[in-house]
């Protein structure tokens, strides 16, 4: 019984030391994706708020200079630490931090789509030999599988804006007739100081936004 009481009494303050710590770390890296939207921004607008709707997630409204958007927030997506086994498990599962922009538009689109960006990559087998010369390669360019029989003209001008996108770090795409109109999430790093693109990758998203439609934008 004492050794159970020993071993409880570890494990309690253990996880208690882990939840403190991973708590602290969290606050930190949140304060730091605060930066970092601020600079992705690069004068198209500004932070205005923060509000926490989860042990690793949080609101981050924005104003922003653009008449395409109203009412635009993001939503940052933490891998939860926790507990030991939720960062075992993210591990595991090579989960990343995501953000996810998302805003109103003067005019609900006509339509609604969800967009997801899949990438497959291949390789041979270590085993496999690598004769000099005995490989041919060729590089596609990005395709469309689709659901849809049929395309409106204003999904056409999305899709083809989305296939000529600077930035191809979206991982999701949507649009919707209802609020939020526009939404677009992508792996954290996207806006971090080390990506060479994260200075433009609010012109890629406006740009994305605007194709739903044409004629008025």
């Amino acid at each position: 019984m004492l050794f159970l009481a020993i071993y409880f009494g570890f494990v309690v303050l253990f996880c208690g030391g882990w939840y403190w710590l991973s708590r602290r770390h969290i606050r930190r890296r949140a304060a730091c994706v605060l930066r970092w939207i601020e600079a992705a921004l690069d004068g198209q607008g500004r932070v205005i708020g923060m509000r926490w709707i989860g042990a690793a997630r949080f609101k981050v409204p924005l104003r922003l200079a653009s008449s395409v958007f109203h009412r635009a927030w993001m939503l940052v997506d933490l891998c939860p630490c926790e507990m030991p086994t939720q960062w075992l498990w993210s591990k595991l599962t090579h989960r990343e931090d995501q953000v996810t922009f998302q805003a109103d538009l003067d005019w609900a689109p006509p339509f609604s789509l969800d967009v997801h960006n899949f990438r497959w990559f291949a390789r041979s087998s270590r085993k496999s030999s690598t004769p000099p010369g005995g490989w041919t390669l060729e590089q596609i360019g990005p395709f469309i599988i689709t659901t849809r029989m049929q395309w409106q003209k204003e999904i056409t001008s999305a899709m083809t804006s989305l296939v000529e996108a600077r930035n191809r770090e979206f991982l999701h795409i949507s649009f919707s007739r209802t609020s939020p109109h526009f939404s677009v999430s992508m792996p954290l790093e996207a806006i971090s100081p080390a990506c060479p693109t994260r200075s433009g990758v609010f012109d890629a998203v406006r740009e994305v936004a605007a194709s739903s439609l044409p004629s008025l934008y």
